[in-house]
């Protein structure tokens, strides 16, 4: 009788601890970290550092672009993302922030109300075009115009609901590219929108963004502000992919933008980009990736500088060659514009800017 409750106890003692080791094991998951990192080297054959596109602006020099650190973590309903960037190219894409905050690509607070409504609220990069920051996203290695002149990232808190191939997303932020509005001089606000349709072999993306595009105010010689900027910009966009085939891969952005200012009437106007990305894959280590861009700024306002009332066709010819996590990416770039924009290294101005650049990238 003894030995009978000795062997009941023992059971119901390894019961209760098999039971409070599977209940540690349910605890949260892990944190997930990864990153990036790329560089390149590239060499302007006007002799300058030359062009309008972003990341890229310079001559026969070595460069480091970024390096990203990304960490996110979920835990039954709720997760987090943290994107950090270091370098020139992060620099570029915050260019608003100030030296303490500018290593903030993106910071990200999701809560999944249901398996198909979430909720996402932070700093998070645009879902506006077809390229993406990070390089080891892009097979082109140097960036569009349609990306350069886009908005870059929003703060502030947007709502995704999905319903098989089809979601809707719609959001309220700070202005374009700030992540505080405290850093700019109004109050007004970004509303932010999307329809996508995601398939087996294609997808298409309806984007809209209106509002206060950066509120920099208007300031005297002195630097003393004399009116707030009333600056709203609208920019729709579309951008499609379809695989046909193993083998070829076939992209298509087309974005517009509005540009409207209270304050000064001069600063009115709009453009629009078409772009193209055709891709083959010769091997799965071997890509090769063409980019056809027309970008017409004939009545764009004075916030896209030198390239305001001329047009650009760029063409980008990048291979990528795949070694591991490594990606090996020899470039050619030919862009031409109606106006002679393009500085020669005597000074002088031309409509055709030409280079070729090698980069690297590497995932971890």
């Amino acid at each position: 009788m003894k030995k009978g409750i000795a062997i009941l106890v023992l059971l119901l003692t390894t019961s209760i601890t098999f039971a409070q080791e599977s209940e540690v094991s349910a605890g949260p998951p892990a944190t997930t970290f990864g990153g990036s990192a790329d560089a390149y080297y590239k060499y302007d054959f006007s002799g300058v550092p030359n062009g309008y596109t972003s990341f890229t602006n310079t001559d026969n020099s070595f460069e480091l672009g970024m390096v990203s650190l990304e960490a996110s973590h979920k835990w039954k309903k709720a997760a987090v993302f943290v994107d950090l960037g270091f370098g020139g190219r992060a620099k570029e894409f915050t260019y608003n922030d100030n030296q303490y905050s500018f290593m903030i690509k993106q910071l990200t607070f999701t809560y999944d109300i249901s398996d198909s409504f979430k909720v996402t609220a932070g700093a998070f990069g645009t879902h506006i075009g077809y390229e993406l920051l990070d390089a080891v996203d892009n097979k082109n290695y140097s960036m569009s115009y349609a990306f350069t002149y886009g908005p870059f990232f929003n703060t502030g808190v947007k709502a995704q609901y999905t319903s098989g191939k089809f979601s809707f997303m719609a959001g309220v932020t700070n202005p374009t590219d700030f992540k505080s509005a405290m850093e700019t001089s109004t109050d007004a606000k970004t509303f932010i929108g999307q329809v996508a349709y995601v398939g087996e072999t294609g997808s298409a993306y309806f984007n809209v963004s209106t509002g206060a595009s950066n509120g920099s105010p208007i300031r005297d010689g002195n630097g003393d502000v004399i009116a707030p900027s009333d600056e709203d910009k609208s920019q729709f966009d579309f951008v499609a992919t379809k695989k046909l085939g193993d083998k070829f891969t076939l992209g298509f952005n087309a974005t517009y933008a509005n540009t409207s200012n209270n304050v000064d009437s001069d600063l009115d106007g709009d453009w629009f980009s078409l772009v193209l990305y055709p891709t083959y894959a010769f091997s799965p280590s071997l890509l090769l990736a063409y980019r056809l861009e027309y970008m017409d700024t004939k009545d764009a306002a004075a916030s896209v500088g030198m390239l305001a009332g001329s047009s650009v066709i760029g063409n980008t010819l990048s291979l990528n060659y795949k070694v591991g996590n490594l990606t090996i990416i020899p470039e050619f770039r030919i862009d031409s514009a109606s106006e002679d924009i393009f500085e020669d290294n005597d000074g002088a101005f031309n409509g055709v800017n030409t280079y070729a650049l090698v980069a690297a990238t590497y995932t971890f």
